[in-house]
């Protein structure tokens, strides 16, 4: 069984250990050490990462009490090594660890609610919560999160006698056998773990809750603690400054000023959709029709414009056929018949030049392939054909 040292001292970073296996899996290697300090995958928390000799470490698992450690070339086994952990990697999921057991232990004392789900993603460390709150309760809970940092309290990792641990209040996700490990921050969280955390509260810096949205008859918590608290407070804050400027609006107006802007954007879309009807109607109005078909391409039509202009048309023509380019090459239409005849045509129209859609016996649409002068002279053509 590997020997386990991140377990007596998180904060090792670099040691020598002997290689006991080498094995090729899945077009890479995994290695089992004597001993390590990189942390297997558990808890919540992801593998460590790093470098055995010359192997890169891209990520670490527990089985069956051995620690293997996925590599990127092999190593001989019963050579002595030199290891390297991924700080940078590993203290920011201490932060993270830590935080997380923070703030689920005052939302347990404070509403009697469970972290049901933990998981620390690429993106940020997510906490599913088994009762609702609402987000003034997790602002606060932030706060206190917080205030619990400023006491740069101790955090204790021990394995209780079994007699102490029997009548021990901690937090658990399911029923525990044998030896526990707990880590306790007094005063805020005891809790059955097996991650690594720092020695105290104040090194984790700053915690951050993200958003709360609901989820299974609860909430989910998004939130980043330490460094990464501190990187993703930068970005945002450098986000902010950018708005503000093309805004013209300072920091902390800049909700009012994009306020502004969607009442501003929504009234010219207004202006602009009665504005485009209005040309629409003069331009149905100064077309020049003969005959009781007609068939036009008009480009730059969207949404229901389309439709719109059909109906302005059908107004001074019994049959009419609009076209207008769409992507991929095809063509999106509207037909109207007066004679209730429009799925008839339609049938015709698809089976010509694979199209797709349908509607009523009044009006159809929906999208052709093929050249619109041609499907305009088919058209044409075949209008003829029904009036002789």
């Amino acid at each position: 069984m590997t020997d386990r040292l991140y377990e007596r001292d998180p904060y090792i970073r670099e040691f020598d250990a002997r290689v006991m296996a080498c094995e090729e899996k899945d077009n890479a290697y995994r290695i089992c050490l004597d001993k390590s300090a990189f942390f297997p995958e558990g808890g919540g928390q992801p593998g460590d990462r790093g470098w055995i000799g010359e192997a890169v470490i891209s990520d670490t698992h527990e089985k069956d009490g051995e620690v293997w450690h996925y590599a990127d070339r092999p190593l001989t086994v019963n050579t002595k090594v030199y290891c390297r952990l991924d700080w940078d990697f590993r203290f920011s999921n201490m932060q993270n660890h830590a935080g997380e057991h923070i703030v689920s232990g005052l939302i347990h004392r404070k509403y009697g609610y469970d972290n049901v789900g933990f998981h620390m993603g690429s993106e940020a460390i997510t906490l599913d919560i088994n009762g609702e709150l609402t987000e003034e309760q997790v602002g606060e809970i932030e706060r206190e999160a917080n205030r619990a940092i400023e006491e740069n309290i101790p955090i204790r990792a021990m394995i209780p006698p079994q007699k102490e641990l029997a009548v021990m209040s901690y937090r658990s996700k399911k029923e525990l056998a044998g030896e526990v490990r707990i880590v306790e921050i007094p005063g805020y969280d005891r809790c059955a773990c097996c991650g690594t955390h720092p020695f105290r509260t104040g090194e984790i810096r700053l915690i951050k809750i993200l958003s709360v949205q609901n989820y299974k008859g609860g909430v989910r918590i998004s939130m980043l603690s330490g460094n990464r608290a501190l990187t993703d407070y930068a970005e945002k804050h450098d986000s902010v400054v950018k708005i503000s400027h093309l805004l013209s609006a300072k920091t902390g107006e800049i909700s009012e000023a994009v306020e502004r802007l969607q009442r501003e954007n929504g009234d010219l879309k207004f202006k602009m959709v009665q504005m485009k009807k209005e040309m629409l109607a003069a331009k149905a109005a100064n077309l020049t029709i003969s005959g009781k078909a007609l068939c036009v391409l008009e480009n730059g039509l969207e949404g229901n414009e389309l439709r719109e202009y059909a109906n302005l048309l059908s107004e001074r023509a019994r049959r009419v056929l609009v076209l207008a380019e769409g992507d991929g090459g095809r063509y999106r239409y509207v037909l109207i018949d007066a004679d209730q005849q429009a799925k008839e045509l339609g049938q015709e129209i698809q089976t010509l030049y694979a199209g797709k859609g349908g509607g009523t016996p009044q009006m159809i649409q929906g999208t052709l392939a093929g050249d619109g002068a041609k499907i305009k002279e088919w058209f044409e053509k075949a209008n003829l054909a029904r009036q002789d």
